[in-house]
């Protein structure tokens, strides 16, 4: 996988450099160690590599472990979130709003539930507190088996009030999971009309093909979970 290759060859350039100027350059093992945490993550282990919790923190070892790469992927998202002229949310059908990972303040009014489905971020506790909060981590332009994301889809389909789905930026993860919560409730047939009906509200939703591979799977586990 891409984002393997990508994390191991850094990792294995900063080891290199450490062992290379040694004294103070022994610190490069630090990020060295983050990005091989995150190839490994990608090779197999999953967000648990993350460190993630129910209650939207991440563990004090993983945030240690990883803040090379956590302040990178943090500092980032800043910089395109101050640059973007996306939306923060949309609405694709009354009751679910899709967006990117918020900020104190930024909760839309009404929501009584947030579906949180990244990996990478420690969702902030004005927005965790301020309603029903739901982690479901899922690696960046990855997914999870669909036995473990049926059964909260379809818990989630049944509440009555609306539902803000996101990611980081609201593009990859959050179309995947919008879309199936979409057949999930009865608001569209199959994964291709769900997804088109998440492309409509925020242009900017990019699936990879593992990603449309996982919402095909999804849709086919819900629809009959609705009949």
């Amino acid at each position: 996988m891409k984002y393997t290759f990508v994390f191991t060859t850094a990792a294995a350039l900063l080891a290199f450099l450490a062992q290379r100027i040694q004294g103070v350059g022994w610190l490069l093992l630090w990020p060295a160690l983050s990005f091989a945490l995150v190839a490994l993550a990608y090779a197999g282990a999953g967000a648990r590599a993350f460190g993630k919790q129910p209650d939207g923190r991440m563990r004090p070892w993983a945030v240690l472990a990883l803040l090379p790469y956590l302040l990178l992927t943090w500092g980032t998202w800043h910089l395109a979130r101050r640059g973007s002229r996306e939306r923060v949310f949309d609405e694709v059908v009354p009751g679910v709003l899709v967006g990117r990972r918020l900020l104190p303040g930024e909760l839309p009014e009404g929501v009584t539930a947030v579906l949180d489905l990244t990996s990478e971020f420690i969702e902030p506790e004005a927005i965790r507190g301020a309603c029903r909060y739901v982690s479901l981590p899922i690696l960046d332009a990855s997914t999870l088996p669909v036995e473990h994301v049926a059964p909260v889809l379809l818990e989630l389909a049944t509440l009555p009030g609306p539902l803000y789905v996101h990611c980081a930026q609201g593009h990859g993860r959050t179309g995947m999971i919008a879309a199936a919560l979409l057949v999930a409730r009865g608001d569209a047939p199959d994964a291709k009309t769900a997804l088109a009906r998440v492309r409509q509200a925020r242009p900017g939703v990019r699936l990879s093909s593992q990603q449309e591979r996982a919402l095909e799977a999804l849709a086919d586990a819900l629809r009959p979970s609705r009949a």
